[in-house]
């Protein structure tokens, strides 16, 4: 099945998307890649730009891989850097598939360069543990190499508002620790797969990630993960 048969996502409220599959987002030997939403262009995370201008490391950059129709490789730990200002939202839901091969902490996404907050996986404990604010393990005992969380592909939805946080694993409602309401400021120099700083960079790959000025329903996270789960044989 070609990218643009897939099952569509859901796109109401969508205000940030890449996917290596689309041709419009990433190719292979390229150093960046494209937002399919606003045009934002993403490079190799480089240094702590903070809110100003950030100097791109094309090294750093994840490679174009062909598997599962296209995917960002981060082949060992790598990171991107949004080149724009992805806002202040007063609810958002950030909805992506990974693979973490190795069971270290890395960094799903850290918008602290633009004031908001950090998305780690294996940290303090936890697999999966967005500022403090929710948390998740895949076992009551803290395990980072669970084998629910390690060497597989993975589809994760976070929401979060002013009544809390939710999160969803391959298209199911768990149940975390904590549930507080976190920073919706994703703002400038937003970093995928490292932290502001640049370090503790993400292993593996990713796939589809798509962001919400609001909050996606039950149905809908479900939703998005159908839209992709047999491309990743899930």
């Amino acid at each position: 099945m070609s990218y643009n048969q897939q099952p569509r996502a859901v796109t109401d409220g969508l205000i940030f998307c890449i996917d290596a599959a689309n041709p419009k987002c990433f190719n292979t030997g390229e150093t960046t890649a494209k937002d399919l939403v606003q045009g934002f262009e993403l490079t190799g995370a480089n240094g702590t730009p903070s809110t100003g201008t950030h100097t791109p490391d094309t090294a750093n950059f994840p490679a174009f891989n062909g598997l599962y129709g296209g995917i960002f490789d981060f082949n060992g730990g790598r990171g991107m850097n949004v080149e724009g200002d992805l806002g202040s939202h007063t609810s958002h839901s950030i909805s992506m598939w990974y693979y973490k091969n190795s069971d270290g902490v890395h960094y799903f996404t850290d918008a602290r360069n633009g004031g908001g907050t950090w998305f780690l996986s294996n940290y303090t404990n936890q697999n999966i543990n967005y500022s403090n604010g929710l948390s998740y393990n895949f076992d009551v005992s803290y395990d980072a190499d669970n084998s629910n969380f390690i060497n597989r592909w993975q589809h994760m939805v976070v929401t979060s508002d002013s009544s809390g946080s939710q999160i969803f694993i391959d298209g199911t409602k768990r149940t975390p620790t904590g549930s507080n309401s976190y920073d919706e400021d994703l703002g400038v120099n937003f970093r995928i797969g490292t932290r502001f700083t640049t370090g503790n960079e993400w292993t593996g790959y990713m796939g589809p990630i798509h962001i919400y000025n609001r909050v996606l329903s039950d149905e809908e996270a479900a939703q998005n993960f159908n839209a992709f789960k047999g491309r990743f044989a899930i």
